[in-house]
């Protein structure tokens, strides 16, 4: 039987065995294709449109998919198994994209280039440099290796069954294409080399190498230190070395380190960075001491556990007030409301709950709320909400206590991840995101992971700071820790 997959106005045509699960058959072929479940069917993103007749119904997609979508031909390809010839369409949105998804040009760069590559579980972004740092040209997009789950431990278990080469094949195949793109731009540059950060497993799978460890006690990763290796070993044909930044413990990587680097020193007082991705990672750092701990938050704020969510892009809802009961609404770009990204969730739950459709048990009047046309909010995710956000007050809670500082002593807060610059830190606040003590010190940073991987490409002062700081921090494992568990569960109510 044959297969035809449309994505684009692109078409493909092959042959598939009958009974062949499809989400398998666009996982190899390499198709951006959501699957943050792993393909388990509780996530509900792996949408296809059949152009020809459907399958019958799973009650899974019954459950997952609107009236319209099941008339239009919507199915969920972790529920298909082919039964004969077919043609699928792959949504353009099927896809969590990213802002700064095209290049974005700034400057005419010329002689010696480098690149930095922020490696994080559910993005890529790429930037070209020149050798002063000034940054030449950057490109985002989605992880694809999203495909195979939408956090960590997704990730790993796929290595478990033997999955690393296809993992690492294709994050290496992403990154090549984004380099080549970006040095297309400038005929003339020549890379020098490649430095990446990312957090622990992200660098492990992309230096091919066995992290299966960080799935069980004791978390033991392939390394944490910085590793060099040439690109044409690992997938690339850019040329040059690849590096990577130093990370400081297996849930606390390279990612943190160099968004250390990015920010100013603390030689007298304290600061916190806080970066929100998929594993929230939290350290606390100043007066020649490091502090850091990280918190599987999972992907509710960069949208992937969310019925509506996406990253923040043109037409994320980043921002909602209800004014007089009227809902106002901002979008990214200004553009026609598409879904929700981390900040625009932030804000509708805080306004839901000073208005009391939404109580601090977590419970929605009505089950669910329209946000505008289109676009809603449901009582499910309020759940995802509330599972992220208290584990990383937990954490935060219990790094300050641990550290033997006091809320007041720290000086400085910043906010990094893919929806940071859109923060309202009044509603984080509001919700028990952030303890109250910080709420006239936190800032947002945006992608500091990329900004201090930057400095490492181009300055090996910088690199050997990263390599520094991650041999300085101190990690607080919480993944058995009782208190933890118990400031977890009182976090849980807003």
């Amino acid at each position: 039987m044959t297969l035809t997959i449309l994505k684009d106005g692109v078409p493909q045509t092959l042959a598939a065995a009958k009974g062949e699960n499809l989400l398998n058959i666009l996982r190899t072929q390499g198709y951006d294709i959501n699957s943050v479940c792993s393909g388990n069917g509780s996530c509900g993103k792996c949408k296809v449109h059949f152009l020809t007749t459907p399958p019958p119904l799973s009650r899974v997609e019954q459950r997952m998919l609107s009236p319209q979508e099941i008339s239009e031909g919507m199915r969920l390809a972790c529920r298909v198994a082919l039964e004969g010839d077919c043609t699928v369409e792959i949504p353009s949105d099927s896809g969590m994209a990213i802002a700064g998804a095209g290049v974005e040009k700034r400057e005419n760069g010329d002689g010696r280039c480098f690149a930095a590559v922020d490696i994080g579980t559910t993005t890529l972004v790429a930037a070209l440099v020149d050798a002063s740092g000034s940054v030449l040209a950057t490109k985002g997009e989605k992880n694809r290796q999203a495909a195979f789950g939408a956090d960590v431990i997704s990730r790993v278990k796929h290595i478990h069954t033997g999955g690393l080469g296809e993992l690492q094949r294709t994050v290496a195949a992403q990154i090549d294409s984004m380099l080549l793109g970006l040095l297309k731009e400038f005929p003339a540059a020549r890379l020098e080399s490649t430095t990446v950060s990312g957090n622990t497993a992200m660098l492990n799978i992309f230096f091919n190498e066995d992290c299966s460890g960080l799935g069980f006690a004791p978390y033991t990763p392939a390394f944490l230190s910085s590793r060099r290796a040439s690109a044409a070993s690992l997938g690339l044909s850019v040329g040059g070395d690849v590096v990577s930044v130093a990370g400081m413990a297996s849930f606390a990587g390279g990612d943190i380190t160099a968004g250390i680097v990015a920010l100013p020193a603390q030689d007298d007082g304290l600061a916190m960075l806080i970066d929100l991705g998929t594993n929230a990672e939290i350290a606390l750092y100043g007066r020649g001491k490091i502090w850091c701990t990280s918190a599987a938050a999972g992907p509710a704020f960069e949208g992937a556990s969310i019925r509506q969510g996406m990253g923040a892009v043109n037409g994320a809802v980043c921002s909602f007030e209800l004014v007089n009961g009227n809902p106002r609404v901002r979008t990214i770009g200004n553009k026609p409301a598409m879904g929700i990204c981390g900040s625009g969730l932030i804000d509708i739950a805080a306004q839901l709950l000073e208005n009391g459709i939404l109580d601090e048990t977590g419970r929605l009047l009505g089950g669910s709320f329209e946000i505008c046309d289109g676009v809603s909010l449901y009582a499910e995710d309020i759940r995802e909400l509330q599972l992220a956000k208290a584990a990383i007050a937990a954490a935060i809670e219990l790094l300050v206590a641990r550290s033997g500082v006091a809320f007041d002593d720290i000086a400085d807060v910043f906010i990094s991840g893919g929806f940071g610059s859109y923060i309202n830190t009044a509603n984080a606040v509001r919700l028990g995101l952030l303890p109250e003590q910080l709420k006239k010190k936190t800032a947002a940073v945006g992608n500091s992971s990329l900004a201090g991987c930057i400095l490492c490409a181009v300055s090996p002062e910088k690199m050997a700071l990263a390599d520094e700081i991650a041999k300085k921090a101190v990690y607080l494992e919480l993944t058995n820790s009782a208190a933890f568990s118990d400031a977890y569960i009182e976090h849980m109510l807003f």
